[in-house]
């Protein structure tokens, strides 16, 4: 029961394992994809902190489109902006003038992030990415249960499989699942958890504990909000932060709405942080401060998961580790739908088979 179950899983999300391993290994290696394709692009950071004369420009050319605003950074120097319809743009980090704009369908990392995580089917297809993780575990749990009775055949020899005979796949398919399934199972939880935040968020913080506030709650702010004066934000962000870095600001969406700041303190494993600042657009009077670091051991550990799956640890092995586990991912699936559809069964011969030969054999 458990084999036939183990088999038909693996035809039911080879496909998309393909897809997603394959997706997921090129997003590794975006920032780099980046760096070839806008050579325009300095190679270093020209400033190490982010100019609010620059930012406003750019604020003032997307004519109020400007959901969110990356800073430059070393592996992307350039301002990264999200826009309200789902469009991006990328500007130099000293000028401010436009270098790139794209939709995901125009832009090859663009695209691959919405077959990765929505297999191009909007929520639909993010909820369906969820479903097909959860079934990879399932997948993986029953590997592990056949494997525990057929360990005794076990040889680290056969990770990597000698030719395409299917005994030595099933042997490659074995050894790599009983040598990485622990590593798989991570990266797969980890993509889940991106799918369905909400019960992993609110599992963690209540086994392991959390101290809100956990998100900003100003949402408006007194009277008109006037003209942002950037530089202020930035100052402000300084003072409250002086060990963080400002990753990301959001503009005030209406007239009354503050200015969202998003940093990374330090200590925080996050790329992109999970700090915020919400900040009166004109006075930068600072009006609500989170911490991420102050805010429990939950959100500490569901905050790392992010990074966790998408390589971005800071550690430059780590991203070679997770392009070690794609590849014998996409072994694992080739080589488990291969299998199955030569409809063979590779197994020793037992004893009595052995003896059956011999008697045989001896008789004739």
């Amino acid at each position: 029961m458990i084999r036939r179950l183990h088999r038909w899983l693996g035809v039911v999300i080879a496909a998309w394992l393909a897809v997603a391993t394959l997706s997921g290994l090129a997003l590794l290696w975006a920032d780099e994809y980046v760096d070839w394709r806008y050579p325009q692009l300095p190679e270093t950071l020209p400033a190490e902190t982010p100019d609010a004369e620059v930012i406003a420009r750019i604020a003032a050319a997307t004519e109020g489109r400007l959901s969110a605003l990356a800073m430059p950074r070393p592996a992307r120097p350039a301002y990264h902006a999200y826009l309200t319809d789902g469009g991006e743009r990328l500007y130099h980090p000293e000028t401010g003038a436009l270098v790139a704009e794209w939709g995901w369908s125009d832009s090859l990392p663009a695209f691959l992030f919405e077959l990765h995580a929505y297999l191009l089917a909007g929520d639909t297809g993010h909820t369906l990415v969820g479903v097909l993780g959860c079934l990879v575990l399932v997948s993986l749990v029953s590997g592990v249960w056949l494997w525990v009775r057929r360990r005794n055949i076990f040889r680290l020899r056969y990770f990597w499989p000698r030719n395409t005979e299917s005994r030595y796949l099933l042997r490659g398919h074995a050894a790599q699942g009983a040598t990485l399934g622990l590593l798989f199972a991570g990266l797969v939880v980890t993509g889940v958890a991106m799918v369905f935040p909400g019960p992993f968020q609110s599992s963690l913080n209540a086994v392991l504990g959390a101290q809100p506030p956990l998100a900003p709650s100003v949402a408006t702010v007194e009277g008109d909000a006037g003209r942002t004066d950037w530089q202020q934000v930035l100052d402000a962000a300084g003072e409250a932060f002086p060990a963080g870095t400002v990753r990301f600001v959001s503009p005030p969406r209406q007239s009354d709405a503050p200015v969202l700041v998003r940093l990374r303190n330090e200590g925080e494993l996050h790329p992109n942080g999970r700090s915020y600042l919400v900040l009166h657009p004109a006075s930068g009077e600072i009006l609500e401060v989170i911490d991420a670091t102050g805010r429990g051991p939950g959100p500490a550990v569901f905050d790392a998961l992010y990074p966790l799956h998408a390589g971005k640890t800071g550690w430059p092995g780590y991203r070679f580790l997770l392009t070690v586990l794609s590849l014998s991912l996409l072994y694992i699936g080739a080589s488990g739908a291969l299998l199955f559809l030569r409809g063979r069964r590779v197994r020793r011969p037992s004893r009595r088979a052995g003896a059956s030969v011999l008697q045989t054999g001896q008789n004739g």
